[in-house]
């Protein structure tokens, strides 16, 4: 009988072990790994509706330890904090890429629902460590646990700053560049604007800033615009039919936008129209036009279907009270064309 009860506690025993492991996680574990990434959770990266996606937002580094395809695999996942725990599941990197990305691609990694992801928080240290082709481990470490510098120092990762505050952000100043090359800033006095000008104001959702687009176009002998995106096609028409009656047009627009689906800027190189897209700047994000050196439109309205239709925009059409907007168009002119 006595055996009975001891190889009955015994067979409990082990079934509870097996149900409820603990890992006993140290730092020197991440050596049998080939690879990894190191990231902070951002509130994107952690658990939200049931109905959402669970997926961590790709970096760099992900990319590297993941690769540029789509592959499933056997996820270990381990906690650190008030005590360390884990579980096997799986996650999946989704790699993907867009035509107007211009061949770069973008990763995300879906992450399975389970006792460790739902402990993780913002800010939040998340380690992706690879094994080998099928085997991950997805180490989350409670960001006010002692051990994440340890852990980070045996990876030979720096400890992030702290954060700054949104004051101490706005106020404070950096020697980094975000290009590889110097900006020409050029100092606009600002002019004075009689109180008996007239500005015409209009805002979107609503056809008012794409039908005086077209009126403004319909008229015109020169035009000079500088639109980020051009996807309109009644605004694309009144650009044709105004080269095509003789009209001198000029185009400048972003690169990126130029080559995504549903621009238009193509019809306008093959009708002979002279576009630019930017070589210097990161992003070309005017959107003005110059109707016959003089009359201007401006705002937020981007020539789009969408801005017209969906989006809440606003145009301004007005005349230039000195050279402004010619000048500026003229630098960026031949700033492209170098």
């Amino acid at each position: 009988m006595i055996k009975r009860i001891l190889s009955f506690v015994f067979t409990l025993a082990a079934v509870f072990c097996v149900s409820f492991s603990v890992y006993a996680f140290e730092p020197k574990d991440l050596d049998s790994y080939s690879a990894f990434a190191v990231k902070t959770m951002k509130a994107t990266d952690t658990i939200r509706s049931k109905k959402q996606t669970l997926e961590i937002t790709g970096t760099k580094g992900l990319e590297s330890v993941l690769g540029k395809e789509t592959k499933s695999f056997e996820t270990l996942y381990v906690y650190v904090g008030d005590k360390t725990v884990e579980e096997y599941s799986t996650s999946k990197w989704y790699y993907y890429y867009q035509p107007s990305w211009n061949g770069r691609g973008r990763g995300k990694l879906h992450y399975t629902r389970n006792k460790i992801t739902e402990k993780s928080k913002v800010d939040d240290t998340l380690v992706v460590a690879r094994k080998s082709d099928d085997k991950l481990l997805m180490l989350v470490i409670q960001h006010d646990n002692p051990e994440r510098k340890t852990i980070l120092e045996h990876l030979g990762v720096k400890e992030p700053p702290a954060k700054k505050s949104w004051w101490a952000r706005l106020w404070s100043s950096s020697d980094t560049k975000t290009e590889k090359y110097e900006i020409e800033s050029e100092k606009l006095d600002i002019p004075t604007v009689s109180n008996n000008r007239w500005i015409r104001i209009y805002f979107t959702p609503g056809p008012d800033c794409e039908n005086n687009i077209i009126k403004q176009m319909n008229q015109a002998q020169n035009v000079d615009m500088a639109v980020y995106s051009i996807t309109n096609p009644a605004i694309v028409d009144s650009i044709l039919a105004a080269h095509k009656r003789g009209a001198k047009i000029r185009v400048i627009t972003d690169r990126t936008q130029a080559k995504g689906k549903g621009s238009l800027v193509g019809k306008l190189r093959d009708a002979g129209i002279p576009v630019v897209t930017n070589v210097k700047h990161k992003i070309e994000h005017n959107k003005f036009a110059v109707f016959d050196g003089k009359h201007i439109v401006t705002g937020s309205y981007n020539w789009t279907t969408n801005a017209s239709k969906f989006n809440s925009e606003n145009c301004l059409f007005f005349d230039q009270p000195d050279k402004e907007y010619s000048e500026r168009f003229k630098y960026l002119w031949k700033l492209y064309n170098k």
